[in-house]
């Protein structure tokens, strides 16, 4: 702030025509009382100053642990269900896994018995399949053997009819002749009509 003059009710006080050398103060009066309390007094505001921003750190500082303690304190809370959760799936896959072995060794054991089962039938079809085999073969010579005998039979009966129809012929005209040329005679004289 510059020098201020009252040119209305003081024109001549402070003013100087002459040339001014530099410097022109002779005697300089030091307080030191003075500028050590106004050294003190800026020391203590710098102080607060700091003071404020300490405690507005700290109180930010204090929001951002309070939201952190809060975050951990969530993160405590779920890893606590989770290993809640974790351990209940475990005892629940470990109940599974016994229930699912007990019911492995019973289709184990039914299998099992099926495939024994199953060897039983074979075996029974392989002797069944032996039996009928032996049956058709028994059959085939049955039936050749029956063929044999009908055949034989039927021969049989057909020389024991021609004997019997030549006796009874014989008995009835007389003849000598067989009946078998009577026959043939007939058949001759039936072309003949």
């Amino acid at each position: 702030m510059g020098l201020y003059i009252n040119n209305g009710k003081h024109p001549k006080v402070y003013k100087n025509k002459k040339k001014i050398s530099e410097p022109n103060q002779k005697v300089v009066r030091r307080d030191y009382l003075s500028e050590v309390i106004d050294e003190q007094h800026q020391a203590n505001v710098s102080l607060i100053n700091a003071i404020n921003e300490i405690k507005h750190r700290f109180l930010n500082q204090e929001v951002v642990q309070a939201n952190n303690l809060d975050k951990i304190v969530n993160q405590l809370n779920e890893i606590s269900t989770s290993n809640q959760k974790h351990t209940e799936y475990e005892e629940l896959i470990i109940h599974l896994l016994k229930t699912q072995e007990e019911l492995q060794k019973q289709l184990s054991e039914k299998i099992n018995k099926q495939e024994e089962f199953q060897t039983g039938v074979l075996t029974r079809l392989d002797k069944q399949e032996a039996l009928t085999e032996k049956i058709f073969r028994q059959l085939n010579h049955i039936r050749s053997i029956l063929f044999e005998r009908t055949n034989y039979l039927a021969e049989k009966i057909d020389e024991g009819y021609k004997i019997t129809s030549s006796y009874v012929y014989n008995l009835m005209t007389g003849s000598d002749q067989p009946l078998t040329f009577y026959l043939m005679n007939n058949k001759k004289g039936e072309k003949q009509k």
